[in-house]
């Protein structure tokens, strides 16, 4: 019996394999090489934002340095309450999983450091090896039970990215864009940086996360590196756009676009309560109405379906409303934006940044669902996977 099944029969443990995983289940050196890039990157990103922070509060601008710390506390904390109930999830179902965090104390002073994506990268490089090992002793068996529990755990990483991405690294842009318009000389520097680290990872993660739960997926084909490249530039220059156009908003009205982006998050959280609510913490009201309000703040910058269902019009409706939002972004700015800013090298760049990388990543969506789409269908398919206790909730 191989050592890795034994291992599993005796600890009476089990696994779910996933149903499409590719042949060819070999890991090389770039796989492994990618693990490594996105922990480093998510610290190097954590601590770039750190650093500016600090900044603010030696400079005595306590608004600035409480608004950045809020914007790296409250997304973390986010991902924290996730993946706290994704390893619940796991226990309950006696998952092999979680290798890194077997040792209980270790597990919860990560997830007190606030760095929850970390430990499923963790996981994820270490099943990496582990499967690669066991090819290497020709155990097919154990190489392809590892390598399934690698899937599992990049796909959970990959949903814990989505949250962190939209939820932190772009309202940390919008935050950070705004004032560095303001020219703040002494600091610019410091908030480009942090500008430039959340930018790196946008449109990666939506892309990778769609990667990462089609291997995990029943009905759907793998996705080919030529459609996770076009995906991520879909999702990076959408994504963009709409920083930039809040960006504008919040330089121009700040306390305005407070409360707009307040009243959109509490619209958004509603209607998903009524009428789009998730399986994702169904076991408990309180969370489950956290997780919408969570959803509902995703939603100022993309839009995720977190129910099975068609998504053709809802994709059509959010987008549209976006576009005009982007639209009358660029307008006030135009209209409103004083002689200061005018003169300004931003001004012109700001204007063009609303609108044209929005109309490219829409023309990209275009492109892959004509060209390079896995399954191509009726339904626009961008999936979102939600785990329950009893089954994992499929979106399409």
């Amino acid at each position: 019996m191989p050592k890795a099944a034994r291992k599993m029969l005796q600890s009476a443990y089990s696994y779910d394999e996933p149903d499409r995983m590719p042949s060819n289940i070999t890991i090389t050196n770039f796989d492994l090489f990618l693990y490594v890039v996105a922990i480093v990157g998510h610290l190097v990103d954590l601590g770039l934002d750190i650093n500016v922070a600090v900044r603010y509060s030696l400079e005595r601008k306590m608004m600035e340095f409480g608004w950045t710390l809020a914007f790296i506390l409250l997304p973390a904390f986010v991902n924290t309450a996730v993946s706290i109930r994704m390893y619940a999830q796991d226990k309950q179902q006696d998952s092999v999983t979680n290798e890194f965090t077997k040792r209980k104390w270790l597990r919860i002073f990560i997830l007190v450091l606030q760095m929850a994506p970390i430990l499923r990268f963790t996981d994820a490089l270490i099943y990496a090896v582990k499967s690669r090992r066991a090819a290497r002793a020709h155990d097919a068996a154990s190489q392809r039970m590892y390598y399934a529990l690698m899937l599992k755990e990049d796909s959970d990483a990959a949903l814990l990215r989505v949250f962190e991405c939209f939820l932190e690294a772009a309202p940390q842009q919008v935050l950070q864009t705004s004032l560095l318009l303001r020219q703040y000389d002494r600091l610019a520097v410091h908030q480009i940086l942090s500008i430039s680290s959340s930018v790196v990872g946008m449109g990666w993660c939506l892309a990778a996360y769609q990667r990462a739960v089609r291997f995990a997926q029943q009905d759907k084909l793998n996705m080919s590196w030529p459609g996770t490249a076009l995906q991520t530039l879909w999702h990076f220059l959408v994504t963009l756009s709409r920083v930039t156009s809040m960006s504008a908003i919040a330089y121009l009205f700040p306390y305005w676009t407070v409360l707009a982006c307040a009243i959109h998050i509490l619209v958004m959280t509603t209607w998903l309560q009524l009428f789009d609510r998730s399986p994702f913490c169904s076991h408990n009201q309180l969370g489950q109405i956290s997780f919408s309000l969570a959803l509902g703040a995703v939603y100022l910058f993309t839009y995720i379906l977190p129910v099975e269902g068609r998504t053709r019009y809802r994709y059509a409706a959010y987008y549209s409303t976006c576009f005009i939002q982007n639209i009358t972004c660029m307008a006030l700015w135009y209209v409103y934006a004083d002689n200061f800013m005018r003169s300004s090298i931003y001004f012109y760049p700001m204007l063009v940044l609303c609108v044209v990388p929005y109309v490219l990543g829409l023309v990209f969506m275009v492109v892959y669902y004509a060209f390079l789409h896995p399954k191509p269908s009726k339904v626009c398919d961008v999936s979102v996977e939600f785990k329950t206790d009893e089954h994992v909730a499929q979106v399409s």
